[in-house]
């Protein structure tokens, strides 16, 4: 009997199951998942989450369990890994879920959509926005022109070309009242309002008031933020705040930067100075330079042209008296009255050297010391010395270069007119033989080479003898990117990809390799273009003619001659339908460029905001205007596609003392801010203004106007003011004194 109730209990749900499922067959979930059978060969395997691996074969992705006995197959255009227990795949109707049972949410079709983040997704449904739960359920309604996922219990949703947020329950905690708006991070958002940036919490009020012309994330812990100079014509005055939106340093440096994780370094006209990571003085602007930071917490510093130490209390350790000073490993060295004084990290004496022209730092307990080349008026002789000013290398040699970890470095040695390299030790051994080479690089601590036109020789940095079982025949450490610790190597005419250690990262089978940004790496196989992410994986499969870096999250990218954006995933952002594709960076807007048919103008989420029939259009920047060509003719509208100015004009020039020059025809004129015409278009010829007035001529007669139009004669001091101005925004000189 008990078995038989059992049987009764199991028999029961299945019943129910099936009865659901005739009630929900047309929407409720469809198992994706199937048996694996034999060995495939995927092309791609992500990390493992929620049980599941992203698996590309080809061009298409699915999934294998972690197990790999399960598998969902590779059907899909697109997919992500999975987050939150689900996944976000793309097919032929659009984008779908995929819950971590392997069962596809049948119901959801969206054109376009973003994958889950704190329990809900946002999809588009018939031209609006809402989100939904994880088994499909719409619970916040579309009613929005596009939405982002869920940061910190909030979302950004746009209402026209407005954002705002909402939290989860669909409530709006702060209006849709901002032209952008960045997802909350530690209680903070960066915001754009009135074309200037801000930061708000997470009820809307400003932690730092919308006044900036940038504000982008800064090492780890910060914010750097930015304000326009016209004299420049770009952002190159910048303040700091914390990641909690708390100001650091007002807006008025030339560059700041972090030392040691543990100090900002900030320059303002000619001096510079130190702080803590909470904005506390360190050491004030009183000095135009500071040298490294030793260990012991004492640095160089410069000040009215003369040199000395000072420690991290603002003491002066050393007086600043000398014309120059050093520090490298463990000596100090100072330079007076053409001689060196090598000092210990208590600044005791060692050694006064006056026996050399120039003793440069030390590396490995070695310095590379000079002399005047007596055969040669504007050469030198180099030569090196030990941490006690003992000579142990006389300079004879007409280059040198650093010792390395193991007691070797790279001297020139005089073939005619040319300066071949060699490598030698401390005890000066020729090593490799005693052959000489075009140049000699390290790569890393392992690795020496030598590139001489296309014939490459590799050296241990250890012993300095030719490394005779090499796997390469050539390397050149990446330029340009986030990791120089990188170098292509080639084999057979193929192309991989190494570090400093020496381990192979990618195999040498591609045909070009690029820089690596954002966690992507461009590389290309045959004729076409892909990426590896940051494990060397595969990410974007090779379709595409023509890549280009991840500056930010997304690239352009070219297909049978149309450009697009993709994302670090692959993911089509804006479709590959065009001519060119522009970022505008300071305003987060795009223009795609369809040739005779217009330009397009998207958001940096890829929303279409305007589709026109444009042959021009600027960038708005950090303004509320943009000049577009239209059938021939220029005209300006705002940020938010209201026209200001019909297009009526052949030409315009940039905005100075809140006027532009226009021309139409033959003849030109001045327009304000406001658009309007202040200046007839009847002017001969025309410059911009600056100091408050400009050269104009009209009917064959030459003078000058002011900003109302009037006729003005400005004295010489005037004219010398008014040329200075114009000498000034050529240079991009900063004024911080107002």
């Amino acid at each position: 009997m008990m078995k038989n109730n059992i049987a009764y209990y199991r028999f029961l749900p299945m019943v129910l199951i099936a009865s659901s499922s005739l009630l929900t067959s047309c929407f409720g979930p469809r198992n994706l998942v199937t048996q694996q059978s034999g060995i495939p060969h995927y092309n791609y395997i992500g990390d493992t989450l929620n049980g599941w691996a992203l698996v590309r074969q080809d061009s298409l992705w699915g999934y294998i369990s972690t197990d790999g006995k399960q598998v969902i197959k590779p059907t899909f255009l697109w997919a992500t890994d999975f987050a939150n227990g689900m996944a976000l795949a793309q097919d032929d109707h659009g984008y779908r879920y995929i819950n971590s049972r392997g069962k596809l949410l049948r119901r959801i079709k969206a054109p376009h959509a973003y994958s889950f983040a704190e329990g809900l997704a946002p999809v588009e449904i018939k031209g609006k926005w809402g989100y939904i739960n994880p088994k499909g359920k719409t619970v916040i309604k579309p009613r929005f022109d596009w939405a982002e996922p869920f940061h910190e219990n909030r979302a950004a949703v746009s209402i026209g070309l407005r954002k705002g947020f909402i939290d989860k329950n669909g409530q709006i905690i702060i209006p849709a009242i901002y032209e952008e708006v960045k997802a909350f991070k530690n209680g903070v958002a960066i915001v754009r309002k009135d074309l200037k940036w801000g930061m708000i919490d997470t009820l809307g009020n400003f932690l730092l008031p919308n006044q900036y012309d940038q504000i982008e994330p800064w090492e780890t812990d910060f914010y750097r933020l930015g304000v326009y100079n016209p004299a420049a014509d770009l952002v190159n005055i910048f303040g700091l705040a914390d990641v909690s939106g708390k100001l650091l340093l007002d807006t008025q440096y030339a560059a700041i930067k972090l030392i040691q994780d543990r100090y900002i370094h900030a320059r303002r006209d000619t001096l510079v100075g130190l702080w803590d990571r909470y904005g506390n003085v360190v050491i004030p602007m009183e000095y135009t330079s500071f040298g490294v930071i030793s260990d012991d917490g004492v640095l160089a510093a410069y000040k009215n042209g003369k040199a000395g130490f000072i420690n991290l209390q603002n003491q002066i350790v050393l007086p600043i008296e000398y014309e120059g000073t050093g520090t490298s490993g463990n000596r100090k060295i100072a330079y007076k009255d053409s001689t060196y004084v090598l000092m210990d990290n208590q600044f005791k004496v060692i050694k006064r050297i006056k026996n050399y022209k120039d003793v440069y730092s030390f590396s490995n307990g070695f310095a590379v010391v000079s002399i005047k080349d007596p055969n040669d008026y504007y050469g030198n002789l180099y030569g090196y010395i030990d941490e006690d000013g003992n000579e142990i290398i006389p300079p004879k040699y007409p280059a040198a270069g650093a010792v390395n970890a193991y007691g070797i470095m790279v001297v020139g040695q005089r073939n005619y007119s040319i300066i071949r390299q060699l490598l030698i030790n401390t005890h000066d051994q020729l090593l490799s033989e005693g052959e000489d080479y075009y140049e000699i690089n390290a790569f890393g601590s392992r690795l020496l080479y030598n590139k001489g036109g296309s014939d490459f020789k590799f050296f241990s940095s250890k012993t300095g003898q030719v490394l005779t079982n090499f796997p390469y025949t050539k390397l050149y450490p990446l330029e340009y990117g986030e990791r120089k610790d990188w170098a292509k190597v080639y084999r057979n005419g193929k192309i991989g990809l190494i570090d400093t250690t020496l381990t192979e990262l990618l195999p040498p089978e591609y045909d070009d390799m690029r820089s690596f940004y954002k966690g992507r790496i461009e590389i290309k196989k045959g004729d076409h273009w892909g990426y590896a992410d940051e494990q060397f994986r595969i990410r974007i499969p090779f379709i595409y003619n023509k890549t280009e870096y991840f500056r930010y999250a997304m690239t352009t990218v070219e297909q049978n001659k149309k450009k697009g954006l993709i994302d670090r995933d692959g993911r089509t952002v804006i479709p590959l339908r065009y001519d060119q594709i522009t970022f505008d960076y300071a305003c987060d807007r795009i223009y795609a460029d369809k040739g005779d048919d217009g330009i397009d103008i998207y958001d940096r989420e890829g929303r279409l905001l305007l589709a026109t029939d444009f042959e021009y259009i600027g960038q708005y920047g950090s303004n509320n205007y943009v000049a577009y060509r239209q059938n021939g003719k220029l005209g300006f509208m705002d940020y938010n596609f209201k026209v200001l100015y019909e297009p009526e004009f052949n030409g315009c020039g940039h905005f100075y003392d809140g006027l532009a020059w226009v021309r139409k025809d033959a003849k030109g004129g001045y327009i304000n801010k406001q658009f309007q015409l202040v200046v007839p278009v009847e002017l001969e010829y025309m410059e911009n203004f600056a100091a408050g007035f400009t050269k104009v001529k009209k009917d064959g007669r030459e003078y000058y106007i002011n900003t109302k139009g009037e006729e003005v004669v400005p004295t010489e001091a005037e004219l010398k003011k008014r040329n200075e101005e114009i000498e000034r925004r050529k240079r991009g000189w900063i004024d911080f004194s107002s």
